[in-house]
């Protein structure tokens, strides 16, 4: 009669487990898909660099959201998000290093694409790193993994449930930005990027640009605030 009641209430949690699931991830894929700058730079890496680097890239990133989505489902995402100073210090690397990023991109725009691989050549490490710190200077990352989770996981919920939430962000983003990796490292697209190189790097350049400089200004209003 026990196992008996156990195995009802087993099919109980089932239905429900798999709905706030489909329910979390159906919230996450459409902004996962959406072109940002973890798009941005994994194509970018597939495009100028090797599928291996593009491959690295779309790992780091997917090690971010991993990262992100596991601190906002044990709640430390919201704690997070009301420290000043963690969030100043991420806007202030995350700014910097997007500024650098699009400096560099952009100087590459008017070169071969064989001296542009000489020259911005990373390692793999370097690549992977990239992806990772591209997807963790965003502030608002955070705030959206806390978002969801606090909104669709119920308070109390199971520790499976929690972690089955994390894995499926981890799942969902490395499947989506590891297609991205192989289809852009592709010989047709790389051809197609090789005539639409300029463009498309100044393109890239001016939006990290502007994500950068967005995340500086808010840091300076920020302070201003505060002061």
């Amino acid at each position: 009669m026990h196992n008996f009641c156990i195995a009802i209430r087993a099919k109980r949690i089932m239905p429900s487990t798999l709905i706030v699931l489909a329910s979390l991830l159906g919230i996450y894929v459409p902004v996962l898909v959406s072109p940002g700058p973890n798009f941005l730079v994994v194509t970018q890496t597939a495009a100028t660099q090797s599928r291996r680097h593009a491959i690295c890239a779309a790992l780091g990133v997917s090690s971010a959201s991993t990262i992100l989505a596991a601190f906002a489902a044990t709640g430390m995402g919201i704690l997070v998000a009301h420290l000043p100073g963690f969030q100043h210090a991420v806007q202030l690397i995350g700014g910097m290093y997007l500024l650098y990023m699009a400096a560099k991109i952009w100087r590459q725009s008017g070169e071969s694409l064989g001296d542009a691989r000489a020259v911005g050549v990373r390692s793999l490490r370097q690549a992977y790193w990239f992806g990772l710190a591209t997807n963790l200077s965003n502030p608002k990352a955070l705030v959206f993994f806390a978002t969801i989770f606090a909104s669709m996981i119920p308070p109390g919920s199971s520790s499976l449930l929690i972690c089955a939430g994390v894995l499926g962000i981890c799942a969902t983003s490395s499947l989506w930005h590891l297609a991205l990796a192989n289809w852009f490292s592709g010989a047709r697209l790389q051809r197609a990027y090789r005539h639409a190189k300029p463009a498309i790097n100044r393109f890239t350049a001016c939006v990290l640009t502007v994500l950068g400089a967005a995340l500086l200004w808010q840091l300076a209003s920020g302070v201003k605030n505060v002061f």
